[in-house]
């Protein structure tokens, strides 16, 4: 089977970034950035106390939302070159359904997979308090042992699953497909895996250490400027700096996902008369 070269989706991701960069950009701050700094001014700078602490919940998921639209409609975009901002936000309005759909499958797989490492801890004797701080003073050691392999293996699996649905939002955007969207993603994936898991890997450890950097010298600067007692400003202009970072990774992210795709059906079609 011919192979996907990572570097040559990565030549196609910074082609795609420089080429469509006015037009990512502005579905970034549109979907990502501008609810990302509302989210954070509610927090920071107008807490939400007593009845209005509904809000907060309700602002997290309307913040999901608007990622999930962002991201499909970031998808269509680097997917055809043909798609402008206003056709890729109606391609993204019409898949963000079955795209939500696939979410929520696939977050109450995740949960399963966890629930062993939850029950061996319970078994342990580790208590969970009111605040969600665990208790680990009582427990057992051979069951917290137990816990620590499930979670480990967890991880693992998580991390396997991850590089393997890397095409997904491709297929859910362009092919029109719902739940058959996993399968389909599966299949593309196959055989890149442990690239992908290296791209994975790589990825997160770059948006850490760009985030932890970033977050900490403004947080010291905005300090400075503000004076220790302005807690609500210096949050806010974190969080600002953290929604800037995260919407320009998610970019990347979205852009790299999608050419993945396309070279994975480029593929597929090369060896079709081989089949």
């Amino acid at each position: 089977m011919a192979m996907i070269r990572i570097g040559d989706v990565w030549d196609r991701t910074v082609d795609v970034l420089r080429g469509r960069a006015g037009i990512l950009t502005s579905i970034a701050l549109l979907t990502l950035v501008l609810p990302g700094i509302v989210g954070a001014a509610l927090g920071t700078l107008v807490p939400l106390a007593g009845s209005a602490a509904i809000v907060g919940p309700l602002l997290r998921l309307g913040v999901l939302v608007l990622l999930i639209l962002g991201v499909l409609a970031m998808t269509a975009v680097a997917s055809d070159p043909a798609v402008d901002r206003a056709q890729a936000l109606r391609i993204a309005g019409e898949r963000l359904l079955p795209a939500l759909g696939v979410l929520v499958v696939l977050v109450a797989a995740a949960i399963v997979v966890f629930i062993p490492a939850g029950a061996l801890l319970a078994l342990s004797g580790a208590t969970l308090s009111m605040g969600g701080k665990l208790d680990m003073s009582h427990a057992a050691p051979g069951y917290t042992a137990g816990a620590g392999l499930s979670v480990l293996l967890a991880v693992l699996l998580g991390l396997w699953f991850s590089a393997r649905i890397v095409p997904l939002f491709g297929i859910v955007t362009n092919e029109r497909r719902g739940l058959g969207a996993l399968r389909r993603s599966l299949a593309l994936s196959k055989g890149s895996t442990l690239k992908l898991i290296g791209v994975l890997i790589l990825y997160f450890i770059i948006t850490t250490v760009a985030m932890l950097a970033a977050t900490s010298v403004v947080g010291i600067i905005a300090r400075l400027i503000l004076g220790g007692e302005a807690q609500g400003g210096v949050g806010f202009v974190v969080a600002v700096i953290s929604t800037l970072i995260s919407a320009g990774a998610t970019m990347v992210q979205s852009v790299f996902y999608a050419r993945f795709y396309v070279a994975a059906v480029e593929r597929e079609h090369r060896m079709a008369p081989l089949a």
